[in-house]
């Protein structure tokens, strides 16, 4: 039993106050900088979530991290909660209605600091989150030209192979994609017939004599700055990769591991396995593309439901939520239209133009609909352009294999 004035720590607290600490170290305000506005609110969106849960499960109420959205009423029930910050309900709604991507940031910030050290003050089951998570201990300088931090990753990826269970090294994120900029982070994938065990990932990342900060050890996911570049390492089975396409042409429970396979670029790959798995995913199966798209097309319904509910209520905050995760449905089925996965919305103002089937102007059409909800008036029409959207997208055929 818990005694009073503690609480337990869930798993889903404990994950979403470490992801509020990851934002704060490293603030999305590089996407403002890069345009990349529709990603900018989906961050915000998740941000939305993850204060949430943490505020809700400090005060013992159920998690708070669905899809579709279940923020309803957030504003005052957040309000009414003895152990929040001051007025967290009216700073989420702050955050949702402001259009102003520096000023909705400078809310979020502002709202996380005062979360987690409300959450670091209270007495709990929780123990210490970890000071290596403490805002600004990761500071890249983002200053390295790509081909600069290409060659660093290609070095890394070298001395990652001294682990045991690291047989394969691919480069992803945006250096894999051939996107990359002087803001880009070296995303690696390491792929083995087990996740290397993490004391000896640690033992192996400090001993590098080039690291700055870190490293942040995680089950599956490293993380270090090395010679001013943030570098994340992430680690996957090889039978995680062999299920997966298995499984076709059921929809991938890992689709971000099936995004990145698509993308990435190999580094080691003595055995051709990597390239191997990418062939698969040259062509999908046209059984998998409908299901994908049907999948995220289903869940137009229940989302229309949800909108009617939040526009009456005028629930802005709710409203924001739901259009992001629209969005974002919109934005997978497309990719998979084209023969392509999407986990988030992560490089589409990139990849937009170069996609076979788009519904017409979409980059134009797509950011307003991500946007804060400043006016009310719009919401209605914002959900009527959202479904002609989903119309011109459903009536324009899959990409032939």
């Amino acid at each position: 039993m818990t005694e009073p004035g503690r609480f337990p720590m869930s798993t889903h607290l404990t994950e979403a106050a470490t992801q509020l600490r990851w934002w704060l170290r490293l603030p999305p305000t590089n996407l403002i900088d890069r345009g990349d506005h529709v990603r900018f609110r989906y961050a915000l969106y998740l941000i939305i979530h993850q204060v949430a849960t943490v505020l809700y499960g400090m005060n013992g109420l159920p998690e708070t991290m669905y899809f579709p959205s279940r923020l309803e009423g957030a504003r005052n029930r957040l309000n009414g909660l003895p152990r929040v910050p001051v007025d967290a309900g009216g700073r989420l709604w702050t955050l949702a209605t402001e259009c102003a991507p520096e000023k909705a940031w400078t809310a979020a910030a502002g709202l996380m600091r005062d979360t987690l050290a409300l959450l670091d003050e209270a007495p709990g089951d929780h123990g210490s989150l970890g000071n290596e998570l403490d805002e600004g201990s990761f500071k890249p300088d983002q200053s390295r030209d790509p081909s600069e931090l290409y060659a660093l990753a290609t070095e890394v990826a070298e001395r990652i192979r001294l682990l045991n269970g690291a047989n394969v090294v691919a480069l992803g994120g945006s250096l894999g994609r051939g996107f990359a900029d002087r803001q880009s982070d070296i995303d690696l994938l390491v792929f083995g017939p087990g996740i290397p065990n993490e004391d000896d990932r640690r033992c192996l990342i400090s001993a590098w004599p080039d690291i700055r900060h870190g490293p942040l050890i995680e089950p599956a996911c490293d993380s270090v700055v090395l010679d001013g570049a943030m570098v994340h390492i992430r680690y996957w089975t090889r039978q995680t990769v062999e299920d997966m396409l298995a499984s076709f042409p059921g929809p991938p429970a890992q689709r971000m591991l099936a995004e990145e396979l698509q993308h990435c670029h190999a580094l080691i790959d003595p055995n051709g396995r990597l390239s191997a798995w990418k062939k698969v995913l040259e062509h999908l199966p046209p059984g998998l593309v409908t299901a994908i798209f049907e999948e995220a097309q289903g869940r137009l319904p229940l989302f229309r439901k949800q909108w009617r509910i939040a526009l009456d209520s005028d629930d802005r905050i709710h409203l924001y939520c739901l259009a992001n995760q629209v969005v974002n449905d919109l934005l997978i089925a497309l990719y998979i239209r084209n023969g392509r996965f999407l986990s988030t919305p992560r490089w589409t103002r990139l990849d937009i133009p170069a996609l076979d089937i788009v519904p017409t102007d979409l980059e134009t059409r797509l950011f307003p609909l991500a946007a804060g909800f400043a006016d009310r008036e719009e919401t209605a029409a914002r959900w009527r352009a959202l479904e002609a959207l989903w119309d011109e997208l459903a009536g324009s055929p899959p990409q032939s294999a």
